[in-house]
């Protein structure tokens, strides 16, 4: 693989791990917060047209930074990951990398159902008019977001930690 080819895989790998942290730090302290505030139609709204966008932008946001990740992990390692596992650089990436596949794989097999599931409960809940099960249901679909950027700033610590080994 040429310098060029490699400069655009570790730059998309890192936009693309930076966007998805960033993306899941707006729903936190923006996104959640309005569709707490938000009654009736308008949370409707945010959950029927603005979640699922966001959600197909984490799965190519997340798609590239793993994919791309795997590509680098493979080149670095000159296609041999098992024996180059003695330095700390490898560890971290190979810890790092495991995590944030892990929360992504989470992402595209299990998160998208149960957010559906709830967000399909949360809609009934509105139309029902009960204000306390509306609130533990919204509290129920924030929680998926929260563990997820926990997970996702730990996996650029152990990435930026990587780095720091190179």
């Amino acid at each position: 693989m040429g310098t060029e080819i490699l400069f655009a895989v570790r730059l998309a790998h890192v936009v693309a791990g930076v966007s998805w942290l960033g993306e899941v730090v707006t729903i936190n302290f923006v996104l959640l917060p309005a569709l707490f505030h938000a009654v009736g139609d308008d949370r409707l709204v945010l959950l029927s047209t603005v979640f699922p966008r966001l959600f197909r932008l984490a799965t190519v946001l997340g798609g590239t930074t793993v994919a791309s990740g795997l590509v680098l992990f493979l080149w670095y390692t000159n296609l041999n990951p098992l024996a180059s596992l003695r330095g700390q650089w490898a560890w971290l990436i190979l810890g790092g990398g495991t995590v944030g596949a892990a929360l992504y794989a989470f992402h595209l097999f299990q998160e998208s159902g149960a957010e559906r599931s709830v967000a399909a409960h949360l809609a009934f809940v509105v139309d029902a008019d009960d204000p306390r099960e509306a609130q533990r249901l919204l509290t129920h679909l924030a929680f998926f977001p929260r563990l997820g950027m926990v997970v996702l700033v730990a996996v650029v610590a152990l990435m930026v930690g990587a780095a720091h080994f190179a």
